[in-house]
């Protein structure tokens, strides 16, 4: 156990109520932490305790602290974490992240988890903390609220189901693009064309057209496009890929749209991103990538494709709305600054 763990650990033991305490995180809590987690959820926003692992093995985040606090007999009731998070930020801004069982709350547990947490951040000199929770939890909202945290945004997930979807109804949208000279091909086409050096450019060559469109998504909080090592390691070596379903706009031999699809849990697909180069927009891309994406989901037995707008992208929340996107309850970012 690291001495950061360790300092925050015993803060948070001297504060918890009597029966809890808190223990450093160990895989295994996984299980029953997902398990307590889905039964609050969304059917879409579900997730399993393998995804969870998978995730964390692609991104590696030294600076996570984690604890699990258990109940007198040894039950699971509730975690917390900070940690730099998936992106690091400009400002230097961190995530917390605390949960406790419904039968162990308004008893002082997400309390001790947040102060304690808030400590290890002030002794990181942290400007600000990050957070979230879902719109459907607004005891988890208000609890935020009153200890200092605001409202900076709001993600909003949504799905099609694949069933009721009707490819031919949408035919019309790849038609407008082929007429304008823009072919859309899976990225598993393009590899199978390239030698080994070819396909490695590839990669950088989808990195290098998204960096425009990255810029331009009006994310909550200032989230630049991730460096080429980090989006390699998404993308080329991310074994959720499904690179029959992540997509390539060409204007010639340029990129000027793209859609990259994940695996969800064997069933589903979940888009990554979509966007298009800024010189080519209103030209009806992003649909006929949405489109197209749908019909090739659907024709491989997949039951939904989900996906995470932020709440400006009016643009693409509109693709989304037209093709038929049901949406979960959003998920309501926050802040605190120190």
């Amino acid at each position: 156990m690291t001495t950061i763990v360790a300092t925050v650990l015993d803060d948070l033991n001297t504060r918890l109520p009597p029966g809890y305490r808190a223990r450093p995180f160990a895989d295994a809590d996984r299980e029953p932490l997902v398990e307590a987690g889905n039964a609050e959820s969304h059917p879409m926003e579900r997730e399993t305790a393998d995804e969870w692992r998978q995730w964390e093995n692609m991104f590696k985040d030294p600076s996570r602290v984690r604890l699990t606090i258990v109940d007198a007999r040894g039950a699971i009731v509730g975690h917390g974490s900070i940690a730099v998070g998936f992106m690091a930020r400009p400002d230097g801004a961190q995530h917390v992240g605390v949960s406790v069982h419904p039968d162990h709350r308004r008893g002082g547990i997400g309390s001790a988890l947040l102060d304690a947490f808030e400590g290890e951040a002030r002794r990181r000199n942290v400007p600000r903390l990050l957070s979230g929770t879902s719109a459907a939890r607004p005891f988890a909202f208000e609890f935020a609220r009153k200890r200092g945290y605001r409202e900076i945004g709001r993600r909003i997930m949504s799905y099609r189901e694949l069933a009721s979807y009707e490819p031919a109804r949408w035919s019309d949208a790849l038609e407008r693009v082929r007429k304008d000279g823009i072919h859309i091909r899976t990225i598993d086409e393009v590899l199978a064309e390239r030698d080994d050096a070819g396909k490695e450019r590839l990669w950088r060559e989808i990195w290098d057209a998204e960096g425009p469109m990255w810029d331009d998504i009006p994310f909550s909080t200032p989230t630049p496009h991730w460096p080429y090592d980090r989006y390699y390691e998404m993308t080329a070596k991310n074994p959720q890929l499904l690179r029959d379903l992540s997509l390539l706009a060409y204007d010639g031999d340029q990129i000027v749209g793209l859609t990259t699809t994940g695996d969800r849990q064997k069933i589903d697909g979940w888009t990554y991103m979509t966007g298009v180069a800024r010189t080519h927009r209103g030209k009806g891309i992003a649909m006929a990538l949405k489109v197209d994406a749908l019909g090739r989901a659907k024709a491989k037995g997949r039951r939904a494709m989900c996906t995470v707008n932020d709440e400006p992208n009016k643009a693409m929340r509109g693709v989304n709305i037209k093709l038929g996107y049901q949406p979960v309850p959003d998920h309501i970012e926050l802040e605190k600054h120190f």
